[in-house]
């Protein structure tokens, strides 16, 4: 009977996928793919692992796809840029991953939000590293490496011009600054 109703979920979500634009090949694949994870699940804690873990796929692809089709590219390239700000990103990354022209993401962008991809990953970058001043104890060369900076100088320099502040300062004053505002 459990077993029954699993099935009948697993269709639902494949139902679900078709009805909110997935192609049907695709979901179809791994729909099969996922069978066959079921079929491999030997043990009842080890089949409402999977069950769950299906869900959650299912879920996640449907949001990814969602993000790639139907939001518009400015939304699309921000979606991007705030899923990867630790990571090296380029335009080269941001056109493939949004299916767009490179020539084409700037002046989108720019025309919605009013500020250069280059300035919002900047933006972004500083306002993590300001996080994580905020609540840890890592040092500086390890934040600008978990960032992607290419150096510990050019995040101190990057986090100044943005902030005023060098990122020290920012840290050890972030408390007494935000209390007398």
């Amino acid at each position: 009977v459990s077993w029954a109703r699993d099935v009948y979920k697993r269709q639902i979500l494949t139902h679900a996928i078709d009805q909110w634009g997935y192609p049907i090949e695709k979901a179809f694949k791994i729909q099969a793919d996922l069978v066959q994870e079921i079929e491999h699940s030997t043990q009842l804690p080890d089949l409402i692992n999977t069950l769950k873990g299906i869900t959650w796929f299912y879920f996640k692809t449907i949001q990814n796809y969602r993000t790639h089709n139907f939001l518009l590219l400015p939304d699309r390239i921000m979606s991007y840029i705030n899923e990867h700000v630790c990571d090296n990103i380029n335009l080269d990354d941001i056109a493939k991953a949004v299916h767009a022209s490179k020539k084409n993401l700037n002046p989108a962008f720019k025309e919605k939000f009013g500020i250069t991809i280059t300035q919002f990953i900047r933006k972004n970058k500083i306002d993590r590293a300001k996080e994580i001043l905020i609540v840890s104890d890592a040092p500086i060369p390890d934040i600008a490496k978990q960032l992607a900076f290419s150096t510990p100088s050019y995040f101190i320099k990057t986090f100044k011009k943005v902030t005023g502040l060098t990122p020290k300062y920012f840290r050890n004053h972030f408390l007494e600054d935000e209390l007398n505002q």
